[in-house]
């Protein structure tokens, strides 16, 4: 939530007539507004005796120029402005993310898909990871499985917030358990197997089934390996993993000093 405080102030002069209200070396007559650090709409008032002026706040002006009454708030797109007087007198505006705001073109409880993920829109605009496709189609909600071609097939989300769609082979008696991993693309990995994905990140199948990376990839072929950075030529290359599992590839050119 974002905020502005202003203060309201007044001044009164009994000694001799005023001809309006002095702001910021302007002098404004009795009626007249202008716009406070591009928020609050002023209004000067003189008394009717001329012997004193006050600044008055009308209201609160947000960025599309919508005008808000004191003590009364508006819906603005994905947000919510109120213009307030507080306790100690002071204005204040807020704007906050209101509960029905959109994602992006989708509104509140819809739900689209990309690739092998089916998100929807939730509460304030935040967008959520409701369920996985696996191979046919087939939908696979998060934290539940379902035999598919003879495989265990989940869709797991981990504590980083990180979701992963793999699976194990069914048990048949007799038989070893066969451990596979299920990519974005629906596409099936056998255990200890790599694949490079998106022309960028050099992928394996864990014998848990979780895939991880091995690696970034350069245009060039160069590889990068996870949480190292290498300078090839003039070009400096970095691939780490976030604090939120997620992995981070960019490059640029090296300063002056070689780093």
């Amino acid at each position: 939530m974002e905020s502005i405080l202003l203060i309201v102030f007044f001044l009164i002069n009994p000694l001799r007539c005023v001809h309006g209200c002095v702001h910021d070396g302007k002098t404004y007559k009795d009626g007249e507004t202008w716009v406070e650090k591009d928020a609050f709409v002023m209004r000067c008032r003189v008394t009717d005796d001329g012997t004193s002026w006050m600044v008055e706040v009308d209201g609160c002006k947000i960025p599309s120029g919508t005008i808000i009454s004191i003590n009364s708030s508006v819906i603005d797109g994905n947000y919510k402005w109120k213009c307030s007087k507080n306790s100690d007198g002071q204005i204040v505006m807020q704007k906050i993310v209101h509960d029905d705001a959109k994602c992006g073109d989708y509104k509140r409880g819809e739900q689209w898909r990309e690739k092998s993920f089916l998100y929807e829109c939730g509460r304030a605009g935040q967008q959520k990871l409701i369920a996985c496709f696996a191979e046919g189609n087939e939908r696979i909600n998060i934290g539940e499985s379902k035999e598919i071609n003879g495989y265990i097939v989940k869709c797991e989300k981990y504590e980083n917030g990180t979701v992963i769609i793999h699976g194990i082979r069914k048990r048949i008696e007799n038989e070893t358990f066969h451990m596979k991993c299920v990519d974005s693309k629906g596409e099936n990995h056998a255990a200890n197997s790599w694949w490079i994905d998106n022309h960028r990140f050099n992928k394996t199948c864990l014998p848990s089934g979780k895939i991880d990376v091995l690696n970034c990839i350069a245009k060039d072929g160069t590889q990068i390996p996870v949480n190292r950075e290498i300078i090839v030529g003039d070009t400096k290359f970095l691939c780490e993993k976030t604090k939120d599992g997620a992995i981070r590839f960019a490059s640029g050119p090296i300063d002056s000093s070689g780093k």
